[in-house]
């Protein structure tokens, strides 16, 4: 087990140094590395090298710059064309942009919005001084993506949608009325419900007072009986008489006087006999020879009236 145990600590002891010589090794190459590129001279653009010295014996090597102006102005007047302001349009921002923090969405898009405030600005003033309309005229109609007939199906369609939610709210509307008057149904009957207990209740009452008390106190029982149960009752409208109405038009046209029994016997007619005569009923009436004449002479006179005429 010892002889295990140290031949383990060896094979440690040996890895760790192969690490430290490797460690060393890296740090020694990075050292020669930056010497070596502090010794390299640096290099000279080939745009300012003649054809003479170019011909010679040089080694090309490309470096990658980062705002490299003389470049940029280089490149720039090469693809410049010389064309009139009004077909580029390109303004130049009289202040350069300077945001202190490039993170913060709010100033970044501020700083870009003046920017963008004072070119339109310019070039508003530079097209109308080029004489160049800048304005929409107030008849132009531009053509519009969608057809005329597109765009009615969509008009009626939200149309459509209105009325449906305007029904939806009718309904609704009218479902809770119909639950109001429900309700206000079931709340009548409740009350008429609760009345009538309250009428028996009493009625009860009323009976448990009375009971045990003789047989002639039964009548005062069953008048208050009927006096409770009136004080409970509306009252209704009480009869006074006559109608102002009939008691005028008797003062004017009067009573009549009496009429049932008018044309029966009292006491009095029965015994009377004085009207019953031996010759009464045998009609002892003889016609005038005048009377009969002149019945004649008018049936005549009708007679030629009715039957004149044309022939």
């Amino acid at each position: 087990m010892k002889k295990e145990i140290k031949g383990k600590k060896k094979e440690e002891n040996s890895e760790e140094d192969r690490e430290s010589g490797d460690l060393e090794s890296t740090n020694s190459e990075a050292e020669s590395n930056i010497g070596n590129s502090q010794s390299e001279p640096e290099g000279v653009p080939l745009e300012e090298l003649s054809d003479s010295e170019i011909e010679g014996d040089i080694i090309p090597k490309q470096r990658v710059t980062i705002n490299n102006k003389s470049a940029l102005r280089k490149i720039c007047n090469e693809i410049k064309i010389d064309a009139p302001w009004i077909e580029t349009q390109s303004i130049t921002s009289s202040e350069p942009v300077v945001i202190k923090d490039v993170h913060n969405d709010v100033e970044r898009e501020l700083a870009f919005y003046k920017q963008a405030l004072e070119a339109a600005v310019e070039g508003r003033e530079k097209i109308i001084t080029s004489g160049v309309p800048f304005s929409r005229p107030d008849d132009y109609f531009a053509e519009m993506i969608k057809s005329d007939e597109h765009m009615s199906k969509i008009r009626k369609k939200l149309i459509d949608e209105e009325k449906g939610i305007k029904a939806s709210e009718e309904a609704r509307r009218q479902r809770e009325l119909r639950k109001f008057g429900k309700k206000v149904q079931v709340e009548k009957i409740q009350e008429r419900q609760k009345q009538k207990k309250e009428e028996l209740e009493k009625i009860k009452l009323l009976k448990k007072k009375r009971k045990g008390i003789e047989e002639n106190v039964d009548d005062d029982f069953e008048i208050a009986l009927d006096e409770a149960a009136e004080d409970d009752r509306p009252k209704k409208r009480q009869n006074t008489g006559k109608n102002k109405k009939r008691l005028t038009k008797d003062v004017k046209f009067g009573f009549g006087g009496k009429k049932r029994f008018s044309k029966s016997n009292t006491s009095e007619t029965s015994g009377d006999l004085s009207g019953f005569g031996a010759s009464g009923g045998k009609g002892n009436f003889q016609e005038k020879p005048e009377d009969r004449v002149q019945e004649t002479k008018n049936a005549s006179l009708f007679n030629r009236e009715s039957f004149a005429g044309p022939f």
